[in-house]
């Protein structure tokens, strides 16, 4: 589960649907990034008490909360240094392939800790089919592995799909400060 960083509330009319778009007037479908979200909305009904009128009812909308979440930033050859070497707090870094089955998971697990470690730890992907050089550089050989550093140098590394409770432990490891 998501832990909620920044919230927008938006205003959606269902009565004014385009029917260009393939949605019945009966349930609209919000796409987010992951998952497909169908809200039925022919008995939604809110009152407002914000409003100066009693029993004020927007009949046929729908009030939506998109949330966004915090997402480890993309490190390429060019940025490695300023990004990971020269960060003033420890950086951990995801390294997959847009092929690979097992990033995808261990991608999920490294953005819930980008929210719950916000502030403390830096997170940043690399693709590494495609910076290989980096690749090269700290002996990955296959994907999905992450990388953890401190100072600008590499303190720990977790190979494979592992469950979050290994990468947290890691990481608490890394911001104690005894290492």
């Amino acid at each position: 589960m998501a832990t909620v960083t920044s919230m927008s509330i938006k205003r959606f009319i269902c009565s004014s649907m385009n029917p260009k778009i393939g949605l019945s007037p009966r349930s609209f479908q919000l796409k987010t990034r992951e998952e497909s979200i169908r809200f039925p909305v022919s008995s939604v009904q809110y009152t407002s008490s914000s409003l100066s009128l009693k029993k004020n009812y927007l009949s046929k909308s729908l009030i939506v909360a998109s949330i966004h979440r915090a997402e480890p930033e993309v490190v390429t050859e060019d940025t490695w240094d300023e990004y990971v070497l020269g960060s003033d707090i420890p950086v951990i870094v995801e390294f997959w392939a847009s092929w690979c089955g097992p990033c995808r998971m261990v991608h999920r697990e490294i953005e819930e800790i980008a929210n719950e470690y916000a502030g403390k730890i830096k997170c940043y992907k690399l693709r590494a089919d495609v910076e290989f050089k980096v690749a090269e550089k700290y002996g990955v050989k296959a994907v999905p592995i992450v990388l953890f550093f401190k100072n600008g140098e590499q303190s720990e590394s977790v190979i494979g799909t592992m469950p979050k409770h290994v990468y947290t432990a890691a990481i608490d490891k890394l911001l104690s400060p005894s290492s």
